[in-house]
C-alpha cells in the first residue's frame, strides 16, 4: 500500500509502526477491539536485518518525514511506544505535522513509557549520579564511549514533566492526560476508551501492574 491508496478515504486511522512485526497484540484483534481498520507506518528498514511489513494494511515510511497527505484528513493517529525512540528535539516538529494532518476533533493518542513506573526505573541502568542512561527492555545497547544509545533504544526517558513540557509546545492545546505519575509520583488512571486505539502496557492489559492497579505508560490523547 502507498499514500495515493489511501488519500480519498472518508475515514483514516494511522498507527505509527508495524502492526504486525513488532506489536504484542495481533493486527486482527486490534481491529475487533477498536473496530477500525488501522494503517501502519513502518520503517523499510530496522537496523541492518530487519525489513518492514509491505501489504494491505502498512505504508512503507518514516515518520520523521512529511506525509503526503492534504491538511486536515486524519481521523486518529496512535503511537504507542515508538517516541521514546526519537531524539526528544525531533519531536515538536514531527507532533506538529499529526497536529497539521488530523481532522478538527481528530485525535494523537501517544503512549509511551513512564520512568516514574517502579517497574521501568528499576530495570533502568544509571550513572553515578543517579541519572537515567539506558534500558535494556527498551532494545538497543548503550555506547560508553559517546554516553548515548544506540541501536533504536529509547534514547530519552519520558515522565509526566517532560511530555508536559514536550506537548505544551506543540500546536496542540486540547490535552488530555488519562494514564501517568504526576510530579509527586502519584499513580492517575482515568478511563481509557481503547475504540481510539488499543494499548498493550497499561494495567487494564498488562499483568505486571494489574496489582497494584498503576500506570505503566504514560497515555495522553490529544485533540485537534
Amino acid at each position: 500500500m502507498k499514500f495515493e491508496d489511501i488519500i480519498n478515504s472518508k475515514q483514516l486511522y494511522l498507527y505509527a509502526g508495524d502492526l504486525k512485526q513488532w506489536n504484542c497484540v495481533a493486527l486482527e484483534k486490534r481491529v475487533a477491539l477498536t473496530n477500525k481498520k488501522w494503517i501502519g507506518l513502518t520503517l523499510p528498514k530496522y537496523g541492518e536485518n530487519g525489513y518492514g511489513t509491505e501489504d494491505e494494511n502498512h505504508i512503507l515510511f518514516d515518520i520523521l518525514d512529511k506525509m503526503p497527505l492534504d491538511d486536515n484528513t486524519v481521523d486518529i493517529y496512535q503511537s504507542e511506544d515508538v517516541h521514546e525512540h526519537i531524539e526528544y528535539d525531533l519531536l515538536i516538529e514531527q507532533i506538529n505535522e499529526i497536529y497539521r494532518c488530523l481532522k478538527p476533533g481528530g485525535v494523537f493518542r501517544l503512549s509511551i513509557p513512564d520512568y516514574n513506573c517502579d517497574i521501568l526505573y528499576n530495570r533502568t541502568q544509571k550513572d553515578k549520579y543517579g541519572k537515567l542512561i539506558f534500558d535494556s527492555g527498551g532494545g538497543g545497547y548503550y555506547d560508553e564511549n559517546e554516553k548515548k544509545v544506540k541501536g533504536n533504544g529509547h534514547v530519552w526517558f519520558p515522565t509526566y514533566k517532560n511530555v508536559k513540557e514536550l506537548l505544551e509546545s506543540t500546536n496542540f492545546d486540547k490535552i488530555k492526560y488519562l494514564h501517568y505519575y504526576d510530579e509527586n509520583k502519584v499513580p492517575i488512571t482515568n478511563s481509557i476508551d481503547y475504540s481510539f486505539g488499543y494499548i498493550s502496557r497499561t494495567p487494564d492489559n498488562d499483568n505486571r501492574v494489574k496489582q497494584p492497579y498503576r500506570p505503566m505508560s504514560i497515555v495522553v490523547d490529544c485533540y485537534k
